[in-house]
């Protein structure tokens, strides 16, 4: 169902509140899971995958040291309002053993649990893994040289695209622990940018904060939440209202696709949550509202952010 321009909604004041950073573990997602599989049985597969991979994400990431941040203060505060990240590429400390032990073991679960065996990752995994192709993939993939990631794969059967999912998903954890304390200690209620301003990752989705209906975004990376101006793209920051609207399915109204005639993108925003801001499962949500994205497609738009698996 089509909705209205964004401006004609309800006026927020911006109260005092402290924004919540994520508060995620295995049994919440367990609990959650089953939420969303008992309301729709058809998320059983894809919800299964998800859980496998945050499983083995949460197990592996206790082997990562927990670090101090390495910016405090008013170094954080300069970064933000240079509009630089808190977390630059080269501040990620990778530690090479462990990194291969998750390709191998979130690369496993991939081929597991997906419905159809991702064509050469088997055999990528077992006979073509090692510390140095793994450094120079990651290096390629911090630096976004997509040109350098795809020639490390010429020649294998395996896809480059699968590849970067499985090194995204694996770097993930080691974004967690760095990105954690600095979101923490950063003023991240108003950040007027469609990227993570801690690691510079696209948003896999948002969601109004029930106390004042701020606008918060969720990294797909690092899982670092921001705050985000509600009448403005998060993706060519147009805050043209006449280009600026919402639909969302009769049957679900709490989830809205924001769209922008601008650039003619999308977001998936969720516009109510009874629970605890900490524990709304924003990767679950994306999966749950696939839906969702069929109708903002539908209509010509295309998604602006991450999905869960890309």
């Amino acid at each position: 169902m089509d909705g209205c321009p964004w401006h004609e909604r309800r006026w927020v004041i911006i109260g005092d509140f402290n924004l919540k950073q994520r508060r995620i573990n295995k049994s919440l997602v367990n609990r959650k899971a089953r939420e969303y599989v008992e309301k729709n049985p058809r998320l059983k597969g894809i919800v299964g995958l998800y859980r496998e991979v945050f499983s083995v994400q949460r197990k592996l990431s206790q082997r990562i040291p927990d670090r101090l941040p390495h910016i405090e203060g008013a170094l954080v505060s300069a970064r933000l309002q240079e509009e630089e990240l808190l977390l630059r590429p080269e501040e990620l400390e990778l530690d090479l053993p462990l990194l291969v032990d998750m390709i191998r073991e979130i690369g496993d679960a991939l081929v597991r649990k997906s419905e159809r065996e991702p064509e050469g990752l088997r055999a990528f995994l077992e006979e073509e893994l090692t510390e140095e192709l793994a450094r120079e993939m990651a290096e390629g993939y911090l630096s976004g040289d997509e040109a350098r990631f795809n020639a490390l794969l010429e020649g294998k059967a395996v896809k480059p695209e699968l590849v970067y999912l499985l090194l995204h998903l694996t770097l993930a954890p080691f974004y967690w622990k760095a990105a954690g304390s600095l979101a923490r200690q950063a003023d991240l209620d108003q950040v007027a940018r469609g990227t993570c301003p801690v690691c510079g990752d696209l948003p896999v989705m948002g969601f109004l904060r029930a106390e004042d209906g701020l606008r918060v975004l969720e990294c797909s990376r690092c899982g670092t939440r921001w705050g985000f101006p509600r009448i403005m793209c998060p993706f060519c920051m147009t805050t043209d209202q006449e280009k600026l609207h919402y639909i969302y399915l009769e049957e679900d109204p709490a989830h809205r696709a924001y769209l922008c005639d601008n650039c003619r993108k999308y977001i998936k925003i969720t516009q109510s949550y009874s629970g605890k801001d900490e524990e709304l499962l924003l990767p679950l949500e994306d999966l749950a509202t696939a839906r969702l994205d069929l109708a903002a497609e539908e209509k010509g738009y295309i998604r602006g952010c991450r999905t869960v698996f890309s």
